[in-house]
């Protein structure tokens, strides 16, 4: 039998690395791109009317979800292990997906309705809802390019996605068009993505059979519905804050969740770098033999390094220059949102710990494991909002968030390393928290305005880090610089 890929090795290190960096390079723009939008629309349209378009947005990606329910990381997951099923996989999964995730939609607009909300933000939650729902659709394609390590792809169909979504619906809301254009022009982007990764799939990866099967649905459902839950109750840490600021707000007026949102979009434009790596990782996890300190080990060890390593200055980022950042991108009408951001900037860590652990356990097959930890967790969070809504508004609910991503890290450190064996803790966060400690100096202490304070917080970080790695963890050390200089490296040297 051969010998599963070892991460550490050339081959399989490298297959990460560079379906991690495809992942991220499209995120980057897609990214860049949703962020200029949501800041033209919050200036445009202020607090309240921007505030209707992300409480449609996050109360549909919470209400899709139930849709698929785990069947697009089941995907991946057996087809990463075998990449005959694709054609069995993937039709089943569209043929489930597809009609539950617009039904849904228009039942959570028909709610809202009956609840007396206004038409517009009615209207608003149907535009918004089919997009999220074909973004949930082309979630299939990408379950498909994750398992046969062909991300550069999925960058592709988010890079059309979001950019023509920017630059039309940006483009409109400076002409003067309203909140349902507005939620109009995001639609037909989700539309445009998802062609855009069925074309892709089609045309460089696979071309996938039609194999539909009623049969197939139930047991498809069942075998997801444990890696469905973690989707669901990490998406309901995610969006639960705005839903419930929107929900508990005085008159339904939705200028708290607009405040929060406007932080909540700065953080959430990171996340693909957590994402990306986990999402790299999972088919060499789910490929690997069971054991304690053996490969699994090594590479969760390595993999919680790499987030702290990346995410920490992030994080530290919004939480020191909160101020500055708020107001170039928003204005001073957004004063209420500085504080929400440097709560939420603490939990871009957080999320990537939490996040890489989930992946572990679905790869693994225990997605039961951290199920139980997300369910308490988000009896935690919902608690704590509902306690501090109504009288802190959006900061009360930031704090909840990072209470919950807290606790759910400590949590999920512990479980994954009961089964995986120990890491060095010191190996992973010595480096990141006194490089940490010397950004947070470079920043604090001279005072700067925000481009001179984030380029010099930025260089006093990776000084402390090279000189900390260099020290305790000279292999790291030579590896990073290795795999650095052959990125750097001119094609044909």
């Amino acid at each position: 039998m051969p010998e599963p890929d070892r991460l550490p090795e050339e081959g399989a290190g490298r297959r990460v690395a560079r379906n991690a960096i495809a992942r991220t390079i499209g995120e980057v723009v897609a990214k860049g791109a949703s962020v200029a939008f949501f800041v033209v629309m919050a200036r445009k349209l202020g607090a309240s009317s921007f505030g209707d378009f992300m409480f449609a947005l996050s109360l549909t990606s919470i209400v899709v979800l139930a849709s698929g329910f785990g069947t697009e990381d089941l995907l991946a997951r057996e087809v990463a292990r075998d990449r005959s099923r694709v054609h069995d996989y993937l039709s089943n999964v569209v043929a489930v997906k597809g009609p539950t995730s617009f039904a849904l939609v228009l039942a959570s607009a028909g709610v809202l309705a009956l609840l007396d909300y206004p038409q517009q933000v009615v209207v608003v939650v149907v535009l918004v809802g089919c997009g999220v729902a074909f973004e949930n659709l082309g979630k299939a394609w990408a379950s498909v390019f994750q398992a046969f390590e062909r991300m550069e792809f999925v960058a592709v169909a988010l890079i059309l996605q979001r950019t023509l979504t920017a630059v039309a619906g940006s483009a409109l809301l400076l002409a003067g068009a309203g909140l349902v254009v507005a939620a109009a022009v995001f639609l037909l982007g989700a539309v445009a993505g998802c062609l855009a990764g069925l074309f892709t799939l089609r045309r460089f990866v696979v071309r996938p059979e039609r194999r539909v099967d009623r049969r197939r649905f139930w047991p498809l459902i069942k075998a997801g519905i444990p890696i469905g839950l973690i989707t669901v109750l990490f998406q309901l840490l995610l969006k639960v804050d705005q839903t419930l600021l929107g929900f508990l707000a005085e008159g339904k007026d939705n200028r708290q969740v607009g405040f929060y949102a406007a932080a909540m979009r700065l953080v959430e434009a990171t996340m693909f770098i957590p994402w990306s790596f986990s999402a790299a990782m999972l088919p060499w996890l789910a490929k690997q033999e069971e054991g304690r300190g053996g490969q699994v080990a090594r590479g969760w060890e390595l993999g919680l390094k790499v987030m702290a390593v990346i995410l920490v200055p992030i994080g530290l980022g919004f939480a020191l220059l909160a101020e500055p950042l708020i107001d170039l991108l928003y204005g001073r009408g957004f004063d209420a949102s500085v504080v929400p951001l440097r709560f939420l900037g603490i939990t871009t860590v957080l999320i990537g710990f939490n996040n890489l652990a989930a992946t572990l356990m679905v790869a693994r097959d225990r997605p039961g494991d951290f199920n139980r930890l997300l369910a308490l967790v988000a009896v935690l969070n919902i608690s704590v909002n509902i306690a501090l809504i109504p009288s802190y508004g959006a900061t009360g609910a930031a704090f909840a968030a990072v209470l919950s991503s807290a606790v759910l890290a400590v949590l999920s450190l512990w479980r994954v390393t009961q089964f995986t064996g120990p890491v060095s803790l010191l190996r992973v966060f010595a480096g990141p928290v006194v490089a940490g400690a010397a950004m947070v100096a470079a920043i604090v202490g001279p005072g700067l305005p925000l481009v001179p304070a984030a380029v010099l917080g930025g260089l006093a970080y990776l000084g402390a880090l090279g000189g900390v790695e260099r020290l305790l963890h000279p292999a790291d050390f030579e590896r990073a610089m290795a795999t650095l200089r052959r990125r750097s490296r001119p094609v044909g040297v």
